[in-house]
């Protein structure tokens, strides 16, 4: 439904002047309609005629995005205006960012990524070494202990070490359309999973997701503004015959296959030393278990390729 303005208004030659920022919908863009309204001198009934006619008419202006459509819109967000004389009176729309989103746009997408990494590593304990060196009174031979770490009679302390790993988080800015009840509902049953299929540049089984965390600015003239989702995972590789690094040997324990974010553990019994007599901690079991469980990473909506 259109208005018909009470008032004479003839756009003027400093009219449509653009600001479009092209690389995405989140940055400012703005856009000005210049007019001469012509039929009054009384400032209430400008004004009433401008809301009127802004609300109904102008409203909005749209400009085309390559790849995105329907067209992306600027709203009116405010306006101003001149007494020039001779009831006529100069009046100024300024157009801005409407917020990210568009009702019409059926199918949206992130508007803007950005990546985080850090490798500093993870803490782990860990009761057994890659390799030892022992030694003991001149005269006397030290007791092998398969190495393991710190035995204490019959325990074996261990001790915490920083282990490889490599954790990074992915931050895209969307539409709000995007971001439903059931879509935070799958984000937070996948929290604390292992994919189930190769995900970035990853196999199966080698990336577990930490979580989703997420922000919005809302604004009642403006609407919805952008979701900011922050998505954060952590890298272990397998180990194995077709894993990313070798079978592990614990003792004379050998070809132990273990997923990437599964918890290894170490069985030890007393045993003599034949060359001593004293007894050490030996590795007799080594148990693999699975912890988390598997889940499809592409339910996330950010995509399963790429590099990290």
């Amino acid at each position: 439904m259109s208005y018909t303005p009470t008032l004479t208004w003839i756009e003027d030659k400093e009219s449509r002047k653009a600001t479009i920022v092209r690389l995405g919908r989140k940055a400012p863009s703005s856009f000005l309609l210049s007019f001469k309204v012509f039929g009054t001198s009384d400032d209430q009934i400008l004004h009433a005629d401008c809301n009127q006619h802004i609300t109904t008419n102008l409203q909005y202006w749209s400009y085309p995005v390559i790849g995105i459509a329907p067209a992306f819109k600027l709203r009116a967000e405010s306006y101003s205006t001149d007494y020039i004389g001779d009831k006529c009176y100069k009046v100024t729309i300024q157009y801005e960012k409407a917020g990210a989103d568009d009702p019409s746009d059926n199918n949206p997408q992130p508007l803007r990524r950005t990546r985080q990494f850090d490798t500093s590593g993870r803490t782990a304990h860990i009761t057994q070494a890659k390799s030892e060196t022992a030694y003991a009174l001149t005269g006397a031979t030290a007791t092998a202990r398969k190495s393991a770490i710190n035995v204490n009679g019959d325990r074996v302390d261990g001790v915490d070490i920083v282990e490889p790993a490599l954790s990074w988080t992915e931050t895209y800015d969307v539409p709000s359309a995007y971001v439903t009840s059931a879509y935070i509902k799958t984000a937070a049953s996948l929290t604390g999973t292992v994919n189930n299929a190769a995900f970035r540049t990853f196999d199966a089984g080698e990336v577990l997701f930490l979580g989703l965390s997420g922000s919005q600015e809302a604004d009642a003239q403006k609407g919805n503004g952008p979701w900011s989702l922050s998505y954060k995972f952590v890298a272990s590789p397998n180990a194995g015959a077709s894993g990313t690094i070798p079978a592990i040997t614990v003792g004379d324990i050998t070809g132990i296959e273990k997923m990437g974010h599964d918890y290894m553990w170490v069985n030890y019994q007393q045993e003599a030393n034949s060359t001593t007599s004293q007894l050490y901690a030996k590795p007799i079991e080594v148990y693999v278990n699975k912890v988390y469980r598997d889940s499809n990473f592409s339910s996330l909506g950010i995509g399963t390729t790429g590099v990290t």
